[in-house]
């Protein structure tokens, strides 16, 4: 082995030159203990300072000094200490072991594993050793060996908590979900006060998709850990992924109370006042979490955000720019970036920013994982692409456009669309499947919503082909017959996806349509599921479609068959409105003050959707104010100048 006396040297501090007597020296050593236990750890340190470790002679004094110091945190001076004990005794297990905690202590991880091997080789049979030497397995990313390390601390000591959190940790990294709650349940059944595994159970199932149980997980926690600032933090994502707004604002709150300067839970209250449709508050947290962490990536980015709700269009650009200026490769930033890009019309550097959507978790790019390359726009006769589908209905009626144009460019496509859109699709008379043969083969893919990018389309050069979609001849013949009359027909959708990871604030209460309702107007609703119980306390007259309204799993069947025998369609922001402008249909559609990205800034048309009219707010959640100028809009289409 070679010598360790140099490192001793190399590591102590300075130090004074008091004679080095047992005597003195032990004095010292009960002094410092007493001073450690008594909560005095600088006096303790101060006190073996004065000492050289390369003066020790006895191994188990220069391994207790390096113990005391461990437990004041100068780990550097217990490295020392713990290296005379190897440079007296090269033999010993013991000083193998402990010097390996203070170079692990110190994230000097190679020579940490090097002395606890020593230590091992040299026959030390203890768990917490193997323990720490996973630990510092797992810190050089060698997670095959760590699991055989903590494997053995658990043969050693099978009721090893601290073992048990750790190895639920390795397998949920390998995807053996179920065995890691099991590791979790173990851990906490041995060691009930356990606060790092009940937080690692509540954050388990809440990637799990199991809200329910994370929130039992959390609750459970905090009767043991009242108040508790990481567990209140997390039991309000949770709440707010259930939907419970409120409460989980409230358990914000509460971890705010314990800890008023914790970056990440100013962060998620503000992301929820964001949904809560209060952007100017949101924003006074994400300051509030910079002033804490200058550098909070995510509280520049939800900056942003707040400030483009507020119609702070410059600003907000900054906003994710300072993002970007701290993380170069932030997806959530070059998103954002690129929505606000794409809502302010410029589609050029918007579509490169707008990628990111894949990264940030919201759609899932790696749908089909083909082992092929990204399609890159080449119209070339015969290439072999599959397109598949993402995001929102939507999105899918909206940029399916251009799945016909570039079949009729001679690349030989296919649409990988959801099943339940798969009949709507007919009418583009292009390949579409919802499934694949284990012999299918493609030159390259490409997600759906990619298509403007490759295809550099700008604001200029919008295809819009409109109608692109049809409806079911036999569909719209059945519904003439149910929707007979000589009235003004319109479709009236007012209430879009409830999905929190949508927009809620899209959505606007039905009673708000009254105006509406006059004589020789007959309202027809076309809400298939959401927002129907707003019918029962609405006064005034709206027609219901039946419960056979596209109730079977092929969706918008029907909604495209009835919009063709009416004669206008008023929708908020929703996929209702996609399907009318993709058909063709007069259609006007409301949109909030600050809209999504696609319907850009101040225009009261689309570049989309020719038979389109937008209804912006002027002020942020009235409604009201647009509403009557659709109404006045109508009574200028049933009595044309």
């Amino acid at each position: 082995m070679a010598p360790v006396s140099n490192l001793a040297s190399a590591e102590r501090p300075p130090h004074s030159t008091l004679p080095f007597s047992d005597a003195l020296f032990d004095a010292a050593l009960n002094a410092a203990a007493e001073d450690l236990r008594g909560g005095r750890p600088v006096l303790a340190r101060d006190r073996l300072a004065a000492f050289d470790p390369a003066l020790g002679k006895s191994l188990e004094r220069c391994q207790l000094a390096g113990l005391i110091l461990i437990g004041t945190k100068a780990l550097t001076e217990a490295l020392a200490w713990f290296a005379q004990a190897r440079a007296l005794n090269p033999a010993h297990a013991g000083a193998a072991r402990f010097m390996g905690a203070a170079l692990q202590g110190l994230g000097r991880n190679e020579e940490a594993l090097k002395a606890y091997d020593d230590a091992l080789r040299l026959g030390l049979m203890d768990e917490t050793a193997f323990y720490d030497r996973g630990l510092v397995l797992c810190a050089l990313g060698r997670k095959d060996e760590a699991i055989a390390s903590f494997d053995e601390a658990l043969r050693l000591k099978p009721a090893y908590p601290e073992a048990l959190r750790t190895g639920a940790s390795l397998l949920s990294e390998a995807g053996l979900f179920e065995s890691a709650l099991e590791f979790l349940e173990e851990a906490l059944r041995l060691k009930p006060e356990f606060f790092e595994a009940h937080l690692d159970r509540g954050n388990l199932l809440r990637q799990l998709d199991s809200l329910e149980g994370a929130l039992r997980a959390y609750s459970e926690a905090l009767e043991i850990f009242p108040g508790n600032p990481d567990l209140c933090n997390n039991r309000g994502v949770t709440l707010q992924n259930l939907g419970d707004l409120e409460a989980a604002r409230a358990s914000f709150d509460l971890a705010l109370a314990s800890e008023p300067r914790f970056p990440e839970a100013l962060f998620n209250l503000g992301t929820l006042l964001l949904k809560l449709a209060s952007p100017e508050e949101a924003l006074a947290l994400f300051d509030r979490a910079l002033a804490v962490s200058p550098d909070h990536v995510a509280a520049f980015v939800g900056r942003g955000v707040a400030l483009k709700e507020m119609g702070e269009f410059d600003a907000a650009a900054a906003s994710f720019d300072a993002a970007l200026a701290r993380d170069p490769n932030s997806a959530h930033a070059k998103n954002n970036k690129g929505a606000l890009q794409l809502l302010r019309g410029d589609f050029a550097n918007g579509w490169e920013g707008y990628e990111y959507r894949w990264i940030t978790g919201l759609t899932p790019k790696a749908k089909l994982e083909f082992p092929i390359p990204e399609w890159r726009g080449t119209l070339e006769s015969g290439e072999k692409v599959i397109v598949y589908d993402e995001q929102g209905f939507g999105d899918t009626i909206q940029f399916c456009r251009y799945l016909p144009l570039i079949a009729k460019a001679g690349v030989d496509l296919t649409f990988f669309c959801r099943s339940s859109l798969l009949r709507l699709m007919r009418g583009l008379d292009i390949r579409c499947v919802n499934d694949l043969g284990p012999d299918e083969k493609f030159d390259s893919q490409i997600a759906l919503v990619s298509l403007p990018r490759v295809l550099k389309t700008r604001l200029d050069c919008v295809p819009s082909p409109v109608p692109y979609l049809s409806p079911e001849p036999e569909l719209v013949e059945t519904w003439a017959r149910r929707l007979k009359g000589g009235e003004f027909k319109i479709g009236l959708c007012w209430h879009g996806n409830p999905d929190l990871r949508a927009d809620p604030g899209r959505s606007i209460p039905l009673a708000l349509f009254k105006p509406l309702a006059r004589d020789g107007v007959r309202l027809v609703s076309l809400q298939r599921r959401d927002g129907l119980d707003e019918l029962k306390s609405v006064p005034f007259e709206i027609e219901t479609l039946g419960e056979d309204f596209d109730a079977g799993p092929d969706a918008f069947v029907d909604t495209a068959a009835v919009m063709q025998n009416l004669d206008l369609i008023v929708s908020c922001d929703t996929s209702v409105a996609h399907v009318a402008g993709a058909l063709g249909r007069p259609v006007f559609v409301l949109l909030k003050q600050v809209p999504d990205w696609r319907w850009l800034l101040e225009r009261e048309d689309s570049p989309w959707y020719p038979t389109m009219r937008l209804f912006r707010q002027k002020a942020r959640d009235n409604w009201s104010e647009a509403i009557a100028r659709v109404g006045a809009a109508i009574d200028r289409m049933r009595s044309p100048l």
